[in-house]
């Protein structure tokens, strides 16, 4: 039962190593280079990635110096624009061949893509907004404002949204929760809408905002701030029409689908969570004394095993783990349907759930 990876080998290179969070997980992993050999494993690959750019570096300089060497480097100035008018005549006429392939087709994919990538950016600033306004709400739940400032966050939210056009496509449970007066939401609806982050970053993800998804258990933490700089830059979202491939969504689904069956076992062998037979019983408590304590096989939340969280811990990651399963599991559907799904933009978080925990 091999824990998901977190896509270190799937992006380019020199992307993942340009990645902020990667540094960060990679403090963690050096942390744990003593006792996991998965994280001996990515450490090894950071540094072949480091080697190979070092090596790069030292090629390019020894390429420069040579080329200045035999005095052709004064040629640069007039042999760089001619390759460059090169590429893009042949960018342009490629561009030109798709085009007319596209216009050819009765019904092209591509038009459906672009349906769906509007659909996708639309509900990406939907939970942005609901999100962005649980962060505005839990401050004023935990701040007192001095006199006479004014809280506009409500207001700009509602402006953002009729400005894009789809306040009106808004499902009404949502729009009244965005309605409703600065300092308005009780605790309850702010911790509903603030698990809105996982949605969030799934949908940043798929929209080519973020190249890499982590795995749950590296994104315990929330951070409100990829919420907010979309309500202030929702033109962001458009500037490309790129999605994600399906089989990436389909094995981060099933990576998420393999970490919440783990906290599902876990949360039953510990008396959390009743099984609903024997079998299912007797399966978690397998799993669960199989894993236990196993530092080179048991599921990371953080720095800590699974079989080591705290119950608030596991009961966050459950959440996550069951919240980007399904949600990717509709992110699936849209992707082989290459349409939108019909009915008004809604989150998932627009009814009352009590059995939502605490943020982290």
């Amino acid at each position: 039962m091999p824990q998901g990876q977190s896509q270190w080998g799937r992006a380019g290179l020199l992307r993942v190593l340009s990645e902020k969070s990667v540094w960060v997980e990679l403090w963690g992993t050096l942390k744990r280079v003593h006792k996991d050999r998965r994280a001996r494993r990515r450490v090894a690959f950071v540094s072949l990635g480091m080697g190979l750019l070092l090596l790069l570096l030292v090629l390019g300089i020894v390429y420069i110096r040579l080329f200045m060497g035999t005095g052709a480097i004064f040629l640069a100035p007039f042999v760089l624009p001619v390759l460059w008018w090169v590429w893009r005549s042949g960018k342009k006429e490629s561009e030109s061949k798709n085009l007319t392939s596209q216009r050819s087709s009765a019904e092209s994919p591509a038009q459906h893509a672009g349906k769906l990538h509007g659909y996708l950016a639309d509900l990406t600033l939907l939970y942005a907004v609901l999100l962005d306004r649980a962060g505005s709400e839990r401050f004023l739940k935990e701040t007192e404002l001095p006199p006479g400032m004014e809280v506009t966050s409500r207001r700009t939210q509602m402006e953002v949204l009729r400005a894009c056009g789809i306040w009106d496509r808004v499902s009404a449970k949502d729009r009244e929760a965005i309605m409703m007066p600065d300092g308005a939401w009780e605790w309850e609806r702010i911790n509903r809408f603030a698990t809105g982050i996982e949605p969030l970053r799934l949908l940043r993800w798929v929209l080519h905002l973020e190249f890499r998804l982590p795995t749950i258990g590296q994104q315990l933490s929330g951070d409100f701030s990829i919420a907010h700089e979309i309500v202030v830059e929702p033109q962001r979202l458009r500037r490309n029409t790129g999605m994600v491939e399906d089989s990436a969504v389909r094995s981060a689904r099933d990576d998420a689908r393999t970490t919440l069956l783990r906290c599902i076992a876990e949360a039953i062998s510990r008396g959390y969570q009743v099984a609903d037979d024997e079998k299912t019983a007797a399966w978690a408590k397998q799993v669960s004394e199989e894993l236990s304590g196993n530092q080179d096989e048991d599921f990371l939340l953080g720095n800590e095993l699974v079989s080591e969280a705290s119950r608030e811990r596991l009961a966050w990651a459950t959440a996550l783990a069951n919240i980007r399963t399904n949600f990717l599991t509709d992110v699936l559907d849209w992707l082989d349907t290459g349409r939108p799904p019909e009915g008004p933009l809604e989150s998932i978080f627009s009814e009352e759930n009590d059995g939502v925990p605490d943020p982290q």
